[in-house]
């Protein structure tokens, strides 16, 4: 089998000093590419030489609504270069009414400008969303997505929502959340989206599945995210993979060959 994590951190702190091994370990999970996402202006050149060093390894540019600030509007035209820089999308962006920190006016100054440059430099978008579905529907409506289309990953929205997504070209990537098991909401979702708007990621170090819950998440913990998934859907593993593996390859324009 040939997977894909579509979403993951490998920037982060925790994983400093042992990457090589990360993602030894993820390919001989069956990983063949994983999208490391940069969080805020500060990680873009990390990002970048990540995924210089490891023919595994894509990634993608943006700033994360938890983490917005002053002068961060400034940065948003540098990503106008991403693809000349070898990204493959922009994120990890959004809008998250959930959260203190950053103020909601900012934060859709911050994603309606990087909306606006994916559109322009036709890259995807990966999207983080918290109870603020009501208002990406408002720049869906408004805007439109890049031609590429977008996934909002980690997604916890209802059935109707992502139906209502999908007619603006989103998919949906589900990681740990599934290996608990416990949500009849996540499971409606699942075979909703399945099998064209449906790919599968780790958002590693963060959300462990539950087989793994003690430690920080790797991207090789997607095989069971893998299995939930193949689980909740009644589907072989093998068909799962190879689904979900063709989406990510579709969407974020690289060859699997």
């Amino acid at each position: 089998m040939r997977l894909v994590d579509v979403h993951c951190h490998l920037e982060s702190d925790v994983f400093g000093g042992r990457l090589d091994s990360i993602v030894s370990a993820a390919k001989e999970a069956g990983i063949v590419k994983l999208i490391t996402s940069s969080i805020v202006p500060e990680e873009w050149a990390l990002s970048e030489s990540i995924a210089r060093r490891y023919d595994e390894v894509e990634f993608a540019l943006g700033i994360h609504p938890w983490y917005g600030k002053k002068g961060d509007e400034e940065r948003i035209a540098e990503l106008a270069h991403a693809p000349g820089r070898g990204a493959v999308a922009i994120g990890e962006i959004g809008l998250d009414k959930k959260t203190p920190a950053v103020p909601l006016d900012l934060q859709k100054r911050l994603f309606e400008r990087q909306l606006a440059v994916a559109r322009e430099i036709d890259l995807p978008v990966i999207v983080h969303c918290r109870g603020a579905f009501d208002e990406l529907h408002v720049f869906l409506k408004k805007t439109g997505l890049p031609a590429r289309g977008g996934v909002i990953h980690s997604y916890s929205g209802s059935v109707e929502i992502a139906v209502e997504f999908m007619k603006y070209g989103f998919s949906f990537s589900f990681g740990g959340v599934l290996t608990y098991r416990n949500s009849k909401k996540k499971e409606s979702v699942l075979r909703a989206i399945y099998p064209d708007h449906f790919m599968l990621e780790t958002d590693s170090p963060d959300i462990p599945p539950v087989e793994a819950r003690d430690a920080p998440n790797v991207p090789a913990n997607i095989v069971y995210n893998l299995r939930a998934a193949a689980e909740i859907l009644g589907e072989s593993e093998e068909r799962v993979a190879a689904v979900t593996t063709a989406n990510a390859a579709r969407m974020f324009g690289f060859s699997l060959d």
